[in-house]
């Protein structure tokens, strides 16, 4: 009798791992990744200021370090994306995520930092337009956009939980945030081999990107949206670089808030742009519409100023909690318009995050000189500038409509 009860459960236990396919594993793995990354950001911001005592203009540079890397990797390995299973990329490159953040905390010099910071951003170019390119394979429309919508929930809710954990930690340790990520890291790579190698469906998943010969030979039915929604993608991003490194050292150094109290502010944003991405996967009336986007873009330029002129916690709370959807918005059209009707979508993912990452630098690096040498108020308009110059070229890319790609 025991022996049938065993065999009974052994049958459940395959006939369950037979049954579990790539999303299963995908929007784990994006959560935990979205996690390590976010404790990293912010924990690095504080790491290099206390540890190596850095100028906010020189934080601003190594945050742009690994995201230039980033985007080095996304535009130059997208032969290697187009080849490889997508499982074996993710492996590697969490693999390459943990080793490069230990080096960071065993490194005695900045040049060091700044070495393994790069190697860190390159090897976060072999997860995310792997990831979704698999996520995407085969499907379109309403299926995409869930799918789509899925994937940016989850890994919204790593980037929400990360602020709070990496402010937490800093205020023991400015190291302990990047052991966290170094954690978060290996158990990741841990889970994607274990998915490979136990589970039949990932195991015998045989989907990877189309190179360019066989395109070809695919049909193409891409969007011309896909420009001006990445034009917005950057400046979007661009502002977000700012949030993300130029705002916390503001905060600390001018306004006089806790590590604690900035890691949840960073948390209301996230939360509100978690939101923003359940209720875009839902609807599908901003689908191939450019109105909403460049309303949403218009739409910051106005709320950058109220972060740099804030005088209370309650402003500076509904400030970040109305851009959050605003990011949201501008990364689904990127996605959905970059990936609809593309036979090449490990390489219009590729573009995707390669403009996530150079408006990253954006905000980071320039950002960070303009809060060394001026004030927050001058990066403002900096940024509203910046937004004012995409929307002017988006409605002429729009108007025109005849752009070929």
């Amino acid at each position: 009798m025991r022996f049938r009860f065993i065999s009974q459960q052994q049958q459940f236990l395959r006939a369950l791992s037979t049954g579990i396919g790539k999303t299963a594993v995908i929007l784990p793995a994006g959560f935990l990744t979205e996690a390590g990354l976010g404790m990293l950001i912010l924990g690095m911001v504080f790491y290099m200021r206390e540890v190596f005592l850095l100028a906010p203009g020189q934080v601003g540079w190594i945050a742009a370090t690994w995201q230039g890397c980033y985007a080095l990797g996304c535009l130059t390995m997208r032969p290697v994306f187009e080849r490889l299973r997508p499982r074996y990329l993710m492996i590697f490159s969490s693999a390459g995520l943990a080793v490069a953040v230990s080096a960071i905390t065993l490194s005695r010099s900045v040049a060091a930092a700044f070495v393994f910071y790069g190697l860190f951003g390159f090897c976060l170019s072999f997860f995310w337009p792997p990831l979704m390119s698999w996520l995407s394979l085969g499907i379109e429309g309403k299926q995409l956009s869930r799918a789509m919508s899925r994937l940016t929930f989850v890994g919204n809710m790593g980037i929400i939980i990360s602020p709070l954990i990496a402010g937490a930690l800093s205020e023991l340790s400015p190291r302990y945030p990047l052991y966290g990520a170094i954690a978060v890291f290996f158990t990741n790579c841990l889970l994607l081999i274990g998915a490979a190698l136990a589970l039949p469906r990932i195991r015998s998943d045989k989907q990877r990107g189309l190179n360019r010969r066989e395109s070809a030979a695919q049909p193409d039915s891409s969007t011309p949206l896909r420009f001006p929604a990445w034009i917005g993608l950057f400046v979007t991003y661009t502002v977000m670089g700012v949030v993300i490194t130029v705002f916390p050292m503001f905060a600390r150094d001018e306004l006089g808030l806790s590590k604690s109290t900035i890691g949840a502010l960073l948390l209301c944003r996230a939360l509100c742009t978690a939101a923003g991405y359940l209720f875009l996967g839902r609807i599908t009336s901003w689908h191939f519409r450019p109105a909403p986007m460049i309303a949403g873009l218009a739409l910051l330029a106005v709320l950058v100023f109220g972060i740099s002129r804030a005088a209370s916690i309650p402003v500076l709370v509904l400030s970040l909690a109305l851009i959050g959807p605003l990011f949201a918005l501008s990364f689904s059209y990127s996605f959905f318009h970059g990936a609809s009707g593309s036979s090449r979508r490990a390489t219009r993912m590729a573009i995707h995050e390669a403009l996530i990452a150079l408006g990253l630098i954006a905000g980071s690096a320039v950002g960070g000189q303009i809060y060394q040498h001026y004030t927050m108020s001058a990066v403002s308009v900096f940024c509203a500038a910046l937004i004012g110059a995409a929307i002017a070229l988006q409605v002429v890319l729009v108007r025109r409509g005849r752009v070929k790609g």
